[in-house]
């Protein structure tokens, strides 16, 4: 018998004051996340504090691909 067991993660994509940065709020350890996240495309830098993630883009880069590797990487989990 063979079992599959999928970790299920809650998060949540904020909007921040600076419109070039996004703050996730997870329950689920964030520096597992921070090298895969650091590595999506036209990401400048990421934050990860005890229940959060901060990521902020580039500063020419559009919200909507990142959004996507980032829920792309969530999805993996």
């Amino acid at each position: 018998m063979i079992f599959i067991l999928k970790l299920i993660v809650i998060m949540e994509l904020i909007d921040t004051p600076n419109p070039n940065a996004k703050k996730i709020i997870i329950d689920y350890d964030g520096s597992v996340l921070f090298n895969a996240l650091s590595e999506i495309n036209g990401v400048s830098s990421v934050f990860s504090g005890p229940g959060f993630i901060t990521i902020t883009k580039e500063e020419n880069q559009k919200w909507e691909l990142i959004t996507e590797d980032i829920l792309n990487i969530f999805d993996k989990l």
